[in-house]
């Protein structure tokens, strides 16, 4: 597999395990060293903290849902462009976003979510 082909399929379990298990999503795709900046939240590091974020929204608007409609590969990073969704907040509620995925070995090392998240659930 290249190195494109390689950071696709993390980008892809980025999605894959974001809409099924926030502890399994955090721990399989986030390097121990890695670093989130999300607009209008701040940056964070360390997995426990991550995974107390991430439980925290899930548990807020556990139907909340990923969908990435275009992704930009590197060989060091991913682009991906995006809407979260939650049916519970109404059929049309959505949330647009963009996030530059620095990709490390398997996993993401740096993640930079563009988004305006003063709405969202739980953070």
């Amino acid at each position: 597999m290249d190195v494109l082909q390689k950071n696709l399929a993390v980008a892809k379990r980025y999605l894959e395990l974001y809409n099924t298990d926030p502890e399994r999503f955090v721990r399989e795709c986030y390097h121990p060293d890695y670093t989130v900046g999300v607009m209008g939240v701040g940056e964070f590091s360390g997995i426990d903290k991550f995974i107390e974020v991430e439980k925290s929204v899930w548990n807020a608007a556990p139907g909340r849902r990923m969908r990435i409609d275009h992704y930009h590969v590197t060989e060091k990073s991913v682009v991906v462009e995006g809407v979260l969704v939650d049916e519970s907040r109404g059929k049309d509620w959505s949330l647009p976003f963009c996030a530059a995925l620095e990709i490390r070995g398997d996993k993401i090392a740096v993640d930079r979510t563009y988004a305006d998240f003063k709405n969202w659930p739980g953070l």
